[in-house]
């Protein structure tokens, strides 16, 4: 059993007033909903407004930015139900390469040889998951970021809700933790992932035509490249952020994943980007400790930043570290990226730094890694 306290942390979907199902949550119409044609057309990447049309605008630093690789040009896709059949064999099983509650993703090859994902929703669930599909093809056709998974396509017909996009081959992080592929994540690799992360998240809060909440970031939801880099994916949850200038949150629903929700967010209803900061800090002990967010098998430990919190101010902050990870890092730069790792997570989000705050932190820490600080 979880105690009170622990089920505050773990509980993704408290009834509070705001959350009751009594209460209209009028904020939660799908994501820079509004003109359908810009679905119709997939005007992918389409900007208009504030913010000029380029992918790679984040905080200043181009020297360290231009680290990551440019990414390959992917043109939108107009593809009939018809053929979406026939390239995933009709939705065979060997096509499979992810499987949710909601929906199953297929990987399929067009004939010039591109590979592409296909995400299609059970149909005994496209009633009640629409709206959240639909949010996330409108969401996904206003941004383009080498670090955010990019929309290539969709086909909503009848009983039938399809997103295409692009196919990120080398599986999940949390499968790279998990040791699902014999090769254990050097520090090098899991600094870069987190640096990449961090990008997209930033790029959504900071510099997307409107600020973009994801709401649901989790290690199940990067994806990784063949060389390890990162993207984020699964928009479905995706909101956009205050638009006045005195707005401080966006008051809606509770959605996110056990372990990783913002708990001020859980407490009140009211959504903010420092909530997906908040998750960014639980994914970053993460990718350090290889421990997911919750273990209910374990007695003491199961809540992994309260765990790894206790272990930091022991002065015990390597055993956080994932034990298969046998590299050498130097003491700076472990406290370095813990103690960054546990400002995310603070409870409250006045005491949680801004996402491009956490890049410029990041970037720091790997000139310390490489330079190699003691």
């Amino acid at each position: 059993m979880l105690s009170v306290s622990e089920g505050f942390w773990l509980c993704c979907s408290l009834v509070c007033p705001c959350c009751s199902s009594k209460s209209k949550d009028t904020s939660e119409d799908p994501v820079l909903s509004g003109d359908s044609t810009l679905l119709n057309s997939l005007e992918v990447g389409s900007n208009s407004g504030r913010t000029p049309g380029t992918p790679y605008r984040v905080p200043p630093s181009p020297s360290r930015f231009s680290l990551s690789p440019q990414p390959n040009k992917l043109e939108p896709l107009n593809l009939s139900l018809n053929e979406i059949i026939k390239l995933t064999r009709n939705f065979s099983s060997t096509q499979v390469i992810g499987k949710g509650d909601f929906a199953t993703v297929y990987k399929a090859e067009l004939h010039g040889g591109q590979l592409i994902a296909i995400k299609r929703a059970k149909k005994e669930h496209i009633a009640t998951i629409h709206a959240e599909f639909k949010n996330e093809v409108e969401l996904l056709a206003r941004i383009e970021h080498r670090n955010l998974v990019r929309l290539l396509g969709y086909t909503d017909k009848g009983n039938e809700f399809i997103i295409i996009t692009e196919y990120v081959p080398n599986g999940t992080l949390r499968e790279h933790l998990d040791g699902k592929y014999g090769k254990i994540l050097d520090f090098s690799q899991r600094l870069e992932i987190a640096i990449d992360v961090a990008h997209g998240l930033t790029y959504l809060h900071h510099y997307a035509e409107k600020s973009i909440i994801h709401r649901d970031v989790k290690s199940s939801n990067i994806l990784l490249t063949e060389g390890f880099r990162a993207k984020v994916a699964d928009f479905g949850f995706a909101r956009t952020g205050p638009m006045e200038a005195d707005q401080t949150h966006i008051q809606t629903k509770v959605k996110g994943t056990v372990g990783y929700v913002d708990p001020e967010y859980l407490k009140t209803c009211k959504l903010t980007v420092r909530s997906d900061v908040f998750s960014f800090g639980i994914l970053l002990l993460e990718i350090l400790s290889a421990r997911g967010p919750v273990d209910i098998k374990r007695s003491d430990e199961r809540i992994t930043v309260r765990w790894a919190f206790n272990k930091y101010k022991e002065g015990n902050e390597r055993q956080i570290l994932d034990p298969q990870m046998h590299e050498v890092v130097a003491d700076l730069v472990v406290k370095k990226i813990l103690a960054l790792a546990f400002k995310c997570a603070a409870p409250t989000r006045k005491d949680r730094p801004a996402m491009r705050e956490v890049v410029e932190q990041l970037w720091g820490i790997r000139k310390d890694y490489t330079s190699g600080s003691s």
